[in-house]
């Protein structure tokens, strides 16, 4: 990933590039209708996996209807107990616990800025892993980091049939399609102890050297 882009009014671009004025979001302050389009998103961290199961026997050890049984683990089976499922309905609901949230974009456009309702002005990051290795360590003298995550957004629907193999996209990840436009890469931390968060104000003139404003 070479570069990645923020759009926002340009008094806090001024401030992410003079200071390194930087706003950290959180997952749940997201849901919040109050924020501006493109940003508001009720269902961040929701999202729901379902499988049926028309037959399948205990005894059937390959069947990928068990493993689906053993890994949504809405259904115990005790060992040497032969079972039989019939026209079973399975799902699995996730409802992520808050964490902390920055939002960037992969594609610089004009087209993309207008996704972000107020956005009038841009930044580039031009080195990511270093710009966010600086701001996970400024976020952790503040918050004490269990653990953090870069990846590009999916979108795709929250409601989904289960791909028969894993629990697929990690629900901070997903937006719907209707979001689409705004090519998304976002950072997560997750805090170490589950005490309440909120959106954190951070300034480290230390990020500024990895940044550079860009016309679009």
């Amino acid at each position: 990933m070479k570069s990645v882009f923020r759009y926002s009014k340009k008094k806090y671009n001024d401030s992410l590039l003079k200071l390194g004025g930087i706003r950290i979001g959180t997952l749940h302050d997201f849901r919040k209708a109050e924020h501006k389009q493109g940003i508001s998103d009720p269902n961040e961290g929701k999202r729901i996996i379902r499988h049926h199961i028309p037959y399948v026997n205990s005894d059937d050890e390959d069947s990928i209807h068990l493993k689906a049984i053993q890994m949504f683990g809405v259904i115990k089976v005790a060992n040497g107990l032969n079972c039989t499922f019939e026209n079973v309905n399975m799902a699995m609901d996730f409802n992520l616990p808050d964490c902390f949230v920055y939002c960037v974009s992969s594609c610089l456009s004009r087209n993309v800025m207008g996704q972000f309702e107020g956005a009038d002005s841009c930044v580039e990051v031009v080195d990511v892993m270093r710009f966010f290795n600086r701001l996970t360590d400024t976020l952790h003298r503040n918050v004490p980091i269990r653990d953090f995550v870069l990846s590009e957004v999916k979108y795709q629907s929250r409601d989904e049939v289960w791909n028969n193999k894993d629990l697929g996209v990690h629900p901070a990840f997903i937006k719907e399609s209707e979001f689409s436009s705004q090519f998304e890469v976002r950072m997560i931390w997750i805090p170490k102890f589950k005490d309440a968060i909120s959106p954190i104000i951070l300034s480290d003139v230390g990020l500024v050297r990895f940044l550079k404003v860009v016309s679009v």
